[in-house]
């Protein structure tokens, strides 16, 4: 056999090694997509479909009835000159700054207490989780009638404790935000807790021993070891509460009706009241399409600033 027979059997072959790496990796990208279909035609039904409709719905003046006229980029117009849009966002974000914060470092700090060995720690890790599984609305109309002025428990605490005064802790404008805040901490923390406890339990206890060889003490292994260590969870942890954040509806829905006038209506809450009660489902759509791009914004901005390799 001649040297140009060999080269040209070998580029056969080659051709056919290639062929069948190509046809190995189509059979492998097919077999992922037939175990992600189920969830993927929940996702498209569900989520992408809905956005699309959504989308087409905010071009048009649509009611209960369905759709009336085009209107093309009318409502969108409407929404940006109209200062409620602007402030009832700003009511989101408002309880996105007051609300994230405390809920990661309660969060943080029940999680280092029930890491220590304490007795019941199994027992305290369940009654911290437990308000987690309920829901929303079920929370709400908890504290709903914790937050009495009359005959709320939480008023009734305080004057054990010598305050005279009774607070209106939901209709009154300085009060009523912080009541809807203390809320969702009871209600979220314990599932932050666990995420914290989780990861500190991952942290080698060889890092510990030697730093107390090195004479460090609490607030330098935690600075030094405790925090690094549980920067990714933290980063994970700011991105939920910034997403669950500018979501809020539920609890001003349900403890306050955006009340104290406008002072507690959120984004969302804006969002339902103009679809559902006054019958602009059009106009809903816009609204509801200008906030997802607020929230892709919000999103690029924190994976640009917070999701950095250490």
């Amino acid at each position: 056999m001649d040297m140009g027979t060999k080269v040209e059997r070998l580029k056969q072959n080659t051709k056919i090694v290639k062929k069948n790496k190509a046809l190995k990796g189509l059979l492998n990208e097919m077999s992922a997509l037939a175990f992600l279909s189920p969830f993927l035609v929940f996702f498209v039904i569900f989520y992408i479909w809905p956005v699309l409709k959504g989308g087409y719905m905010s071009f048009f003046s649509w009611g209960v009835a369905g759709m009336n006229k085009y209107v093309g980029l009318k409502n969108y117009i409407q929404i940006i000159m109209n200062k409620d849009f602007y402030t009832y966002l700003w009511h989101s974000f408002y309880f996105l700054l007051i609300s994230a914060p405390i809920i990661i470092i309660v969060g943080l700090a029940l999680a280092l207490i029930i890491n220590e060995k304490i007795v019941f720690r199994t027992t305290i890790r369940g009654i911290y989780f437990l308000p987690y599984v309920l829901s929303v609305s079920v929370v709400s109309f908890i504290w709903l009638r914790m937050f009495d002025s009359n005959s709320g428990l939480v008023n009734a605490i305080l004057s054990k404790i010598g305050l005279t005064w009774k607070i209106n802790w939901l209709t009154d404008p300085h009060f009523a935000w912080w009541a809807i805040d203390l809320t969702t901490v009871w209600w979220t923390v314990g599932f932050v807790m666990i995420l914290f406890l989780a990861a500190l339990q991952e942290i080698p206890r060889e890092l510990y021993e030697a730093s107390e060889i090195d004479g460090a003490n609490s607030i330098s292994k935690f600075l030094y070891i405790t925090l690094p260590s549980l920067s990714g969870v933290i980063r994970v942890q700011i991105f939920f509460q910034i997403i669950a954040g500018l979501k809020i509806f539920g609890q001003p829905h349900i403890m306050t009706q955006g009340g104290p006038g406008d002072e507690t209506n959120t984004i969302i809450r804006y969002i339902y009241m103009t679809g559902f009660k006054k019958d602009q489902f059009g106009m809903a759509s816009a609204q509801s399409i200008l906030f997802c791009i607020v929230m892709l914004i919000v999103a690029a901005i924190q994976y640009r600033f917070v999701n950095k390799k250490d």
